[in-house]
């Protein structure tokens, strides 16, 4: 729409709509707005300028202003843009003029190629350190190796800085669909004087920081033994009689608590020198009466003289013959073969067949060697049958072995499936390479039944608190710090592992298990909500009220000798 008021000398004001619309002026007692008073049609319009305005804009020269007014112009009009504090300039700055250089590509096979970084959104100092790290790609495909530097398509560099005072910078190359790994990156040299111009292929890497994070200040036990002395710091100062007096014996009892059970400390044995002789011998009497309560017990010997647990029970007096007896072992070779093709491993028992797979992928042979005896001893005390009233030797409860070849042939099956006796009448059959050697044999007799062809009820105890012992030589998670250690999961200053398969393998309640860990030192509680991963317990809380964990720690804790209740 285009308004147009002129003012003429004869005092003539119009208003001219270029469109189907006339407007005039309204009177001054009006309100200040412009209104339409009469529509007129195109003819009208038409004629009106050409009979009445055209020859009065005319007699003024006012036609011409009138038209270049009413019609666009076809000039566009340049306004010149203000110019910004940091526009480039429009001209770009005069190089100096140099001749004609000789290209050259420079063809460098070395991984150790230079790197053009990219930093968005971050600005690096030029002080910064960077530490190169090369690894081998995965999957290189022979198109880009021999059309690229071999170097650089083979392998994969990170930068990694950590000199600045709270940011941690991290470079990576492009990767998979990134644009930058399908785009080939070079750096040109132009030397002047030898008027050369060398072109080589470089790596670009992406920079990325990132805020360090803090290290908390006070770790949680120092944190307890700080509030621990605060509280006692408190107690003995605005506390009661009763209440200094406690204090002060916990910390009486504290100073003896890292003493080994049995031990007896430099107080203690002051104290005893101190007293009556009839008190000190009662209390000596108390001591060796514990000692042989504790030696008369159908259990492994312990060692209490150590500083770890895994060396309270070792190896090598659990198993008769130690590491020669584990050596000869058959179906070792057997499982690992099978968990490496992806099959399972399927025993006649529980605990072994949920370990054996994770035991392998650690690659420690010689945990997967006590697995196997473990379910050797198993597979011994299943074959066991109950002597009756007739045993001469083994006494009551005792149970009766099986013929030797038999015994021989059960313990030699590494799997589930049920050992077939030969018929009688049949030939022998050929000695095979998969049956134990008899030295094995003879040293499992010779170990859980001395007294010949029975097993009598203290070595069969015996017999079960051997493998419990030795469950606790595998750990929870075995591939978790691989091989070459033995805490799989475990904490450094513990051996700890779940009950409830061996009590299936065993047959026997709860209770009963429970007290043989209880009788080897270990004390038995509910797995942390820390190990909820460790133990596999995927139902929370619930599950983990329900089951229990064994863990040995030293020093070693046995249960107290009952002397009976008051008179």
């Amino acid at each position: 729409m285009t308004l147009i008021v002129l003012n003429v000398p004869i005092d003539i004001s119009l208003t001219f709509y270029v469109r189907q619309y006339f407007f005039v002026r309204k009177p001054m007692d009006s309100p200040p707005a412009w209104s339409p008073l009469v529509k007129f049609s195109a003819r009208q319009v038409q004629t009106f300028y050409f009979t009445a305005l055209k020859p009065i804009l005319e007699s003024y020269d006012l036609l011409s202003l009138v038209f270049n007014a009413i019609m666009p112009s076809n000039k566009t009009e340049n306004k010149r843009k203000r110019s910004a504090d940091n526009d480039r300039p429009s001209k770009k700055p005069t190089l100096d003029q140099l001749p004609p250089l000789a290209a050259s590509v420079v063809e460098d096979k070395s991984e150790l190629a230079p790197v053009i970084a990219n930093t968005p959104g971050l600005q690096s100092s030029k002080s910064l350190r960077w530490n190169p790290y090369i690894k081998s790609r995965a999957n290189v495909s022979k198109s880009a190796a021999s059309t690229r530097n071999p170097g650089i398509v083979s392998s994969e560099m990170l930068l990694q800085s950590s000199d600045h005072a709270k940011l941690d910078f991290v470079g990576r190359e492009g990767t998979g669909d990134d644009t930058d790994s399908q785009v080939k990156h070079y750096v040109a040299v132009i030397d002047p004087e030898r008027k050369t111009w060398k072109v080589v292929e470089v790596r670009r890497a992406t920079l990325r920081g990132a805020v360090r994070s803090r290290k908390p200040e006070e770790d949680s036990d120092e944190e307890m033994n700080t509030m621990r002395a605060q509280r006692t710091a408190l107690t003995n100062t605005f506390g009661t009689k009763q209440s200094r007096k406690a204090v002060q014996s916990m910390a009486e009892n504290a100073q003896l608590s890292n003493a080994p059970t049995g031990a007896v400390p430099q107080a203690g044995a002051a104290l005893i020198s101190s007293l009556p002789a009839n008190t000190a011998s009662g209390l000596a009497k108390a001591l060796a009466m514990q000692a042989e309560v504790q030696a008369a017990k159908p259990l492994p010997t312990p060692n209490l003289a150590v500083s770890h647990p895994s060396d309270v029970y070792t190896i090598e007096t659990l198993v008769p013959g130690s590491h020669s007896t584990l050596s000869q072992l058959n179906g070792v070779d057997e499982w690992k073969s099978q968990v490496e093709a992806g099959l399972g491993v399927t025993t006649v028992s529980r605990y072994v067949s949920n370990r054996v797979g994770a035991v392998v992928n650690s690659d420690n042979t010689t945990h997967l060697q006590v697995l196997r005896f473990i379910q050797l001893l198993i597979e011994f005390g299943r074959c066991l049958k109950h002597a009756g009233a007739n045993a001469k030797g083994g006494g009551p409860g005792s149970k009766r072995l099986p013929p030797r070849e038999d015994l021989r042939r059960i313990l030699s099956n590494t799997t589930g499936s049920a050992v077939a006796k030969p018929k009688p009448g049949a030939a022998p059959e050929p000695a095979s390479t998969d049956l134990l050697p008899e030295s094995v044999i003879d040293a499992v007799r010779r170990r859980f039944a001395p007294s010949g062809g029975y097993v009598s009820k203290n070595d069969f105890t015996l017999l079960h608190t051997t493998i419990c012992a030795l469950s606790l030589h595998i750990p929870p998670q075995p591939a978790r710090d691989g091989g070459s250690s033995s805490l799989g999961g475990n904490a450094p200053n513990e051996l700890a592992t779940d009950p409830s398969d061996l009590r299936d393998d065993l047959r026997l309640d709860p209770n009963t298990i429970h007290q043989y860990f209880r009788e080897l030192g270990c004390r038995i509680d509910k797995p942390r909500e820390t190990e909820f991963a460790k133990w596999n317990i995927k139902g929370g809380r619930a599950e983990a009220h329900a089951r229990r964990v064994a863990r040995l720690r030293v020093p070693v804790e046995f249960p107290k000798v009952s002397r009976g209740g008051r008179k």
